[in-house]
């Protein structure tokens, strides 16, 4: 699998396995715990839990933790966690702090991004070190300004009487920033979708084509990868986060490599939370499975 495959598929895992928790989520605030699944070519590759807080503004926090499993361990026996916060709003999205830690590998991998408004106002990441020459696009100072966190790309906020379902929902460009790498995940509209869920979301899901394009801080690809990943299928299956919400969420996310397709889903969660004080506190628990 070549580098930038396996930052998508890093990447689909994280994001993924936060918005997707919030499929069942249609109180105001509330708390979410959730449980996740990686498949790579049908075969298990990861597992992990996620806490997300969510406030009424739109206000946002996420722990995760994610291990691999499977057969995949043999090769990389490696544990994640990544925190994050945030607001999502119809008109813009904004970060307040991301923090990655990767360990088990041959070196650490740590990042921590402090945001203010749109721009990065601090950054620390871990020197990795590659064998040979390690050329990168050069990383500039504007190449930290507008920018969001790499789980904030997966939540796609809608107008107060917008269609979920609409084709333009899926017309947007996250200006990402990694800690080391600016990029943009493009979307365009791919098809709508019905999703028939034994527990969990049934309805109609909107997928939108994804396209990665790498802006700054990246390793320039050899012409072969580069032919691969031109014709790379990446696509997110987006979904209402509850019946009057404003918010739309992956129910799966789909991306291809050179050994199978990537899917990641939630198959359980629990939702505690309180509409207002008077209605008092609502609880459910359900879970999405992987077939649908």
């Amino acid at each position: 699998m070549c580098a930038r495959v396996a930052f998508l598929a890093g990447t689909t895992i994280a994001g993924a396995s936060l918005f997707l928790a919030l499929a069942a989520a249609p109180v105001a605030a509330g708390t979410v715990e959730a449980n996740y699944a990686a498949t790579l070519g049908g075969f298990p590759v990861g597992s992990g839990s996620l806490t997300f807080d969510v406030g009424q503004t739109g206000d946002w926090r996420a722990d995760l933790s994610a291990q691999v499993r499977g057969l995949a361990a043999i090769v990389a026996n490696r544990s994640a966690s990544a925190t994050a916060s945030g607001r999502a709003q119809p008109k813009a999205q904004t970060s307040k702090d991301y923090a990655l830690r990767i360990e088990g590998g041959a070196e650490p991998n740590h990042v921590d991004i402090a945001f203010a408004g749109p721009n990065v106002k601090s950054v620390s990441a871990t020197e990795l070190h590659f064998p040979g020459w390690d050329r990168r696009i050069p990383l500039l100072p504007e190449h930290k300004k507008g920018v969001i966190d790499p789980l904030a790309a997966f939540v796609l906020p809608l107008a107060p009487g917008q269609d979920p379902m609409a084709k333009s929902n899926c017309d947007r460009t996250a200006k990402v920033f990694d800690g080391r790498v600016r990029y943009d995940l493009r979307m365009t509209y791919g098809s709508t979708m019905e999703v028939q869920g034994k527990e969990g979301y049934s309805g109609q899901a909107l997928v939108c084509a994804v396209a990665y394009r790498p802006i700054a801080g990246y390793r320039p690809l050899s012409p072969a990868e580069e032919k691969f990943e031109r014709n790379l299928e990446f696509s997110i299956w987006f979904v209402p986060a509850g019946g009057d919400a404003r918010v739309m969420i992956p129910y799966r996310v789909v991306v291809g490599t050179p050994v199978g397709l990537l899917q990641v889903y939630a198959h359980s969660f629990r939702v505690t939370g309180t509409r207002t004080a008077a209605e008092g506190a609502a609880e459910t628990t359900a879970s999405i499975p992987a077939g649908n």
